[in-house]
């Protein structure tokens, strides 16, 4: 009988030492504390349109539009971003290696921060071109909201002509 009760005072012993229950804290100890954050300074987003060939021409053979890439000039493109081409004339297309196959992506495309290339064909029966106004909007697939826009506006080297001109960008 002694023999069981030693085992079982030790045994509760031992269960209350493993657990912490009966190890003396320090005194005088100050309790933990976490660091307080510190503020991030966060920079909105901004992007512009860099544009190239300046002038295009369908006619040309080194290219099959004018290759429009998004440049970051500001801020931190989060990994869930979504890049929406739009453009009201003419139409965007995929072009490059490893097979340099042309992909038409129409006049509304959501991709990635890839460059696409737009260009145009004429409609029968044009007899003026207004210019083009293509607008690129950057938004958050997680929570759906815009985090930038840029435009880019093309215009033509004569109303009635066939070649493109960049205006400007921004």
């Amino acid at each position: 009988m002694n023999n069981r009760i030693l085992l079982l005072i030790t045994f509760m012993i031992l269960a209350g030492l493993s657990c912490g229950c009966l190890t003396p804290g320090l005194v005088g100890s100050p309790p933990a504390t976490t660091p307080a954050p510190v503020p991030m300074q966060v920079q909105p987003l901004s992007l512009s349109i860099n544009a190239t060939p300046f002038r295009y021409n369908p006619a040309m053979s080194s290219t099959i539009g004018i290759r429009l890439t998004p440049v970051n000039t500001s801020g931190v493109i989060p990994p869930d971003a979504r890049f929406t081409w739009e453009t009201p004339y003419g139409s965007f297309y995929h072009w490059g290696p490893p097979d340099f196959k042309v992909t038409e992506l129409g006049p509304r495309y959501t991709g990635t921060d890839k460059p696409v290339y737009w260009s145009y064909f004429s409609e029968h029966g044009e007899n003026y071109r207004r210019p083009v106004n293509i607008t690129l909007t950057v938004w958050s697939s997680t929570d759906r909201i815009i985090l930038t826009n840029a435009s880019l506006r093309i215009g033509w080297e004569d109303p009635v002509g066939f070649t493109a001109l960049v205006e400007n960008s921004g």
